[in-house]
């Protein structure tokens, strides 16, 4: 048997393209030896099912919108209905300004629009 180099090709293979990474591989290979992908369509497809199939499902909680009228109604002066709907810059600015009862008027009139809103409206647009 001869030595090869290691990217030598032997007589009689045939070579094609990675469509990847345009180097040489053999036309009967699964994977590039170069880049690593898969080059076989139908074990492609599998390995993506596969992946898809094994993706961790992360379920959201949906917010209350009970807790929020509550929260709006006894920490709304503090922008505690901010943060509880993950709001937390709009939060910040009523800590900073809730010296001046502004947050507080601003709170009770959210109070009244999260009340008159629908479950689904409310969770439409805070999750």
């Amino acid at each position: 048997m001869e030595n090869l180099a290691p990217n030598a090709v032997p007589d009689g293979v045939a070579m094609v393209s990675c469509p990847f990474c345009a180097e040489p591989i053999r036309a009967e290979a699964r994977k590039c030896r170069y880049c690593g992908e898969t080059v076989d369509v139908s074990m492609r497809k599998a390995e993506e099912a596969l992946r898809a199939s094994a993706r961790p499902v992360y379920v959201r909680h949906a917010k209350s919108r009970g807790a929020a009228i509550l929260i709006a109604l006894f920490l709304g002066g503090i922008g505690g209905h901010k943060f509880y709907l993950g709001q937390a810059g709009l939060g910040i600015l009523y800590l900073l300004f809730c010296w001046t009862f502004i947050p507080s008027i601003i709170a009770l009139i959210e109070l009244i629009i999260y009340a008159c809103m629908s479950e689904d409206d409310f969770h439409a647009k805070y999750g």
